[in-house]
């Protein structure tokens, strides 16, 4: 059976991983590498985990999958201590990052697995009883018994006929936006934190990414906006977006961050889940189509291990699809 899965995100890599061995798989990504959300972006001679800054861990079955990434080293435990501005609030829960980029992990996932990268899936074609994917471009990428999005669940909602029997559940779940402020400096700057979470708007966190573990030495900030503050500022101007954050996280730091030498923003349109879809995945057997995601589940990295997890147990259960 030939499956194709858009997106080479988190949920989209573990889904693909699971049924590679069983069907034949192929993962489409517009980008141009894996990680989706839990991208890192290079600026030589910066870094910037600029999506997911660190995941958590609260169920046995996301524990044992992270044993071996935990034992090789690819998972390590940071920021141990994370200072908290006005009214921010904080899991105790341990937190962990993907070495030596947040990508690492899909990086890993992705190994012998066929990824399609800057394959721009636009449109569904039903050809008896297969799907064709059609391209921006209008070029055929291959014709597909199953199809599954990862992708945020607008995106899916658009890409999936109106008879998709998710669509309900697509409807009702609302994703927002984030803005990510990376700075790069020329000399390190004496912050008495590594790591800050913001209950004040515009900022909702600040980190020294270049003290995560395995990062380039070279000293680099990531700022990224409150993610209800974003939503509202999703179409501004990109230039007082950047200085308004860039004026505030100066503030929050207390020291003038429009000295770094790197400054790019980049807008996060689908970063977080306001309303989850409530269902671990979306299934539709009659029309071989699916969806999974961590906005199923509330928007965290564990969430779209959890989904795309129980999407790959419906397919390799007896019953099969």
């Amino acid at each position: 059976m030939k499956i194709a899965i858009i997106g080479a995100g988190f949920a989209g890599l573990t889904l693909a991983k699971r049924l590679a061995d069983q069907q034949d798989v192929s993962v489409l990504e517009k980008a141009r590498g894996p990680g989706g959300r839990m991208s890192t972006r290079r600026a030589d001679p910066f870094a910037f985990d600029h999506g997911a800054q660190y995941f958590t861990v609260e169920t046995e079955r996301f524990e044992a999958f992270l044993a071996p990434f935990r034992a090789s080293g690819l998972v390590e435990t940071w920021p141990r201590d994370i200072e908290l501005v006005g009214s921010a609030r904080l899991s105790s829960k341990e937190k962990l990052v993907a070495a030596p980029g947040m990508n690492s992990l899909c990086k890993a996932l992705a190994t012998d697995i066929s990824v399609h990268t800057q394959a721009h899936v636009e449109h569904l074609k039903r050809t008896g009883e297969r799907w064709t994917l059609i391209d921006k471009t209008g070029t055929e990428l291959g014709a597909f018994d199953w199809v599954i999005s990862s992708a945020p669940s607008v995106q899916t909602a658009a890409l999936f006929p109106k008879s998709f029997a998710g669509q309900p559940a697509l409807e009702r779940t609302e994703m927002i936006g984030c803005f990510a402020l990376m700075l790069g400096f020329a000399a390190p700057l004496d912050l008495p934190w590594t790591a800050l979470k913001s209950g004040t708007a515009p900022i909702g966190w600040m980190a020294v990414n270049s003290n995560k573990p395995g990062r380039p030495e070279p000293y680099s900030i990531l700022v990224q906006s409150d993610n209800e503050w974003a939503e509202t500022h999703l179409e501004d101007d990109p230039d007082l977006v950047r200085s308004t954050l860039l004026s505030a996280a100066s503030e929050l730091a207390g020291a003038d961050l429009s000295a770094a030498s790197h400054q790019v923003m980049h807008r996060w349109r689908y970063a977080a889940t306001r309303t989850p879809a409530g269902e671990p995945f979306l299934l539709d057997p009659a029309l071989q189509l699916a969806a999974c995601g961590d906005w199923c589940l509330g928007g965290k990295v564990e969430a779209a291990f959890l989904s795309a997890s129980e999407l790959a147990d419906q397919f390799e259960s007896p019953s099969g699809t």
